[in-house]
């Protein structure tokens, strides 16, 4: 018989190592609320796709749908109009299949149109020298232009450091309609139009709606929950005859 009753595996006794509960205490709330950060992530990736789907299915926009407070993302859009080679921007650090690149963007001029639309082309590959830009080859005339209108959602934006352009083709590390009217020093649309494939002046398009998926967000959020499940257990077994019980049992 043991001298200590504390360590009686007769009963369940409480033995708290302070060093290892200070640390799951940190660590507990922390990989709870990482678990409910991926549900949120993973409610805002699904909206994106319901909002895809269903303006997917409108018939295309043209023109005269193009209204300052419409839901237009992801919608098709068929425009015509004149794009704007001799000013083109060059977005940087646009990566495809693991390859650095660029995504070009001109502005697009309809008639009877104040605003002008700001058209992304698609993708094109970056020389290994940094100082050598891509050449395009310019759409002139007339053209009607079919793609799908988006609306920048935010995300990483880096720092480029320019504000009204003195020399084109530009450089930029980011864009949106609203820092086209900077850089232009002219009026756009708050929707920017990316070119499907088959349509004239697209280069290498395709964009992914969602960069993960909502179901792989979820995953994420059940492996935060278990590791905080596992982390409660062993925090009492290593704060309490638990082990000693279990074994004899």
């Amino acid at each position: 018989m043991t001298n200590k009753p504390q360590y009686s595996t007769q009963r369940f006794h409480w033995q708290p190592n302070k060093k290892i509960l200070l640390l799951s205490l940190c660590l507990f709330p922390l990989l709870v609320t990482l678990g409910f950060w991926q549900l949120d992530r993973a409610d805002e990736k699904q909206r994106i796709l319901n909002q895809y789907n269903a303006n997917q299915q409108a018939a295309p926009a043209n023109a005269t749908d193009l209204v300052d407070g419409a839901n237009l993302q992801y919608r098709s859009a068929w425009l015509q109009g004149q794009l704007d080679s001799s000013r083109r921007l060059i977005l940087d650090n646009r990566v495809k299949n693991g390859r650095p690149g660029y995504e070009i963007l001109e502005a697009l001029s309809i008639v009877g149109m104040p605003q002008k639309i700001l058209v992304n082309r698609g993708w094109v590959p970056a020389s290994l020298d940094r100082n050598r830009l891509p050449e395009i080859e310019p759409v002139t005339g007339t053209v009607q232009l079919r793609g799908a209108l988006y609306q920048t959602l935010g995300g990483y934006r880096l720092d480029d450091g320019i504000g009204r352009v003195s020399e084109w083709p530009a450089r930029v590390g980011w864009i949106s309609a609203v820092r086209a009217e900077e850089l232009f020093a002219e009026e756009f649309f708050s929707y920017q139009l990316r070119l499907d494939p088959d349509s004239a002046g697209a280069l290498q398009t395709g964009w992914a709606t969602v960069s993960v998926q909502p179901a792989k967000h979820t995953g994420y959020a059940v492996q935060w929950f278990v590791m905080a499940l596992v982390l409660l257990i062993m925090t009492v077994i290593a704060n309490s005859n638990l082990a000693d019980r279990v074994t004899r049992h």
